[in-house]
């Protein structure tokens, strides 16, 4: 009896050194035993880090990346626990990597193809907690397909009388899917720098039947999948036969780059929020929208969407019907590409935005006029985000100040305007018309590193020059350096309330350069009296 006794605390030892080692993965997919050596004289202190709260934990899981969480997992058996939490596995990416084993191919070597074997546990541990997936890939669209595959097939077995256990409720709560597809596949080594552009086929086929099965989605984003017209007008059949009156977020991103309307948008009557490409947008879509709940329409143009001269913008009967029948629903129009490029604009559109995530587009002046004269009523917030990779010019006549201005004071609504191009400094009269002008009290953002010297003499201060607006400036700036931190870096963007204020340049006194005019002698034709 003592030798059983012996042999099973010499088993219970062996158990807690396997527990405290483990397998890890190297950068060369080979594994290593990691044996972990602990003294026993009782000195060390342990860490608090084992008795973490379950609600950090599952924060600082969804951090991670699979791999990264598996390893976490092996530190103590309270991280373990933590590594099964339904919430740590809510939002699952899959790219060419995710849930592959490296194989050799005689053609074209070692390729990392889909371990079913790992995936189908991994779908019977996490799938039941899954809440959203998001698609990347890259150049491996077999891994992709038959991810989707499995994951279809799962859900179908689940949902079967006599299903396993580990099947049940397989995908029941996924309410978000995301696909960014990688049109544009030159590779630099490539002499003849072949394109693939779109997806179909086979791939297009798996994601239709997966969604088909995905009933409680209320967020679907599709981006850049450059289909035919035959296959786009097809696209959300099955995603409309299962969720029409559930679906809260659409974003369909050049399903085409074509002109191809898709009506199907109109026919989600819950929508909330529809991001799509203006050249799938046209006048029936909009009386389609009009009936729905939409609050947001998005009009996003990105580097695969066709030139904007090339896109006609909808009538402005549609428009008008729209507003009547939707007086609620908001328009962004938002530009993002790398080159050059301007926004479609969309005559009597009720645009409330108007923003840019380009660094080679100028402020022009006929552009600015023409978006002047269509959304002066309604338009809110104007802004380029990215930093200018052009010379901003010097002369006053080539600059931007006067259409800052312009658009300040013909906009009544506007609330937000950021500006990264050069602009005069306080001591010019730009600023001044900038801060004292009645549209000015939204919210407002420069560049402070890229302001222009200017002067008094600028033409637009004119007769107004008198001294009782510095009062009006010098408020402007204690408002500004009482909200912005002392330790604020000038290459940062700095919000203030007033227009074009800069802290820095307003500190000083303003030079009493010209006299006051006398109360008795004041022109009549003041901004502020007009």
């Amino acid at each position: 009896m003592s030798e059983m006794s012996v042999a099973a605390r010499k088993g219970s030892a062996q158990l807690d050194v396997m527990q405290k080692a483990g397998w890890k993965i190297d950068e060369n997919e080979k594994a290593c035993y990691i044996d972990v050596d602990e003294d026993n004289d009782g000195t060390t202190e342990e860490s608090k880090w084992c008795i973490l709260p379950d609600l950090i934990l599952e924060e600082i899981f969804t951090y991670l990346s699979p791999k990264e969480r598996y390893y976490a997992g092996l530190v103590c058996r309270q991280w373990h626990r933590a590594f099964y939490l339904p919430t740590v596995w809510n939002n699952f990416v899959v790219d060419d990597r995710t849930l592959t084993r490296p194989k050799y191919n005689y053609y074209s070597g070692w390729q990392y193809c889909l371990d079913h074997m790992r995936t189908q546990n991994c779908l019977s541990r996490i799938g039941r907690h899954l809440r959203g997936i998001e698609f990347r890939p890259w150049h491996s669209f077999n891994n992709i397909f038959q991810f989707m595959t499995m994951l279809t097939w799962s859900m179908d077995k689940g949902k079967e009388l006599n299903a396993e256990p580990q099947l049940v409720g397989m995908g029941s709560r996924i309410r978000s899917l995301v696909y960014h597809f990688p049109c544009n596949m030159s590779q630099p080594n490539d002499p003849e720098g072949i394109k693939l552009f779109g997806t179909g086929g086979q791939l297009l086929r798996g994601l239709k039947e997966l969604l088909l099965r995905l009933t409680e989605l209320h967020t679907l984003k599709l981006v850049d999948f450059v289909l035919e017209r035959f296959e786009a007008n097809h696209l959300l059949d099955e995603v409309v036969c299962s969720c029409c009156t559930k679906m809260r977020v659409l974003n369909l991103v050049n399903v085409t780059t074509t002109h191809c309307p898709i009506m199907h948008v109109g026919l989600f009557l819950n929508l909330q929020v529809l991001t799509i490409s203006p050249q799938n947008i046209d006048d029936d879509v909009l009386s389609l929208l009009a009936d729905t709940k939409l609050r947001h329409l998005y009009l996003l143009q990105n580097c695969y969407t066709p030139n904007h001269l090339t896109i006609s913008a909808c009538g402005v009967k549609a428009w008008r019907s729209l507003k009547k029948t939707n007086p609620r629903m908001r328009v962004h129009l938002r530009l993002e590409n790398l080159v050059d490029g301007e926004v479609v604009l969309q005559p009597e559109a009720p645009v409330h935005s108007i923003t840019y995530w380009t660094p080679q587009t100028r402020v022009r002046a006929d552009l600015l006029v023409r978006m002047i004269d269509h959304y002066k009523n309604t338009l809110a917030v104007y802004g380029h985000e990215l930093l200018p990779r052009f010379s901003s010019p010097k002369p006053f006549n080539s600059r931007i100040d006067s259409l800052l201005v312009l658009i300040c004071r013909q906009c009544f609504n506007l609330d937000t305007l950021q500006s990264r191009d050069g602009v005069a400094c306080v001591c010019g009269g730009q600023q001044h018309l900038l801060a004292w002008s009645e549209t000015g009290t939204g919210r407002g953002a420069k560049r402070e590193n890229v302001t222009i010297s200017g002067s008094l003499c600028d033409p637009v201060y004119g007769a107004n020059n008198h001294l009782k607006r510095h009062s009006g400036i010098r408020h402007s700036r204690d408002a500004y350096t009482k909200d912005e931190p002392r330790d604020t870096p000038r290459s940062t963007v700095a919000f203030f309330q007033f227009l074009g204020l800069d802290r820095d340049l307003i500190a000083s006194p303003l030079p009493n350069k010209y006299p006051t005019i006398p109360e008795k002698r004041r022109p009549t034709n003041d901004f502020r009296e007009r």
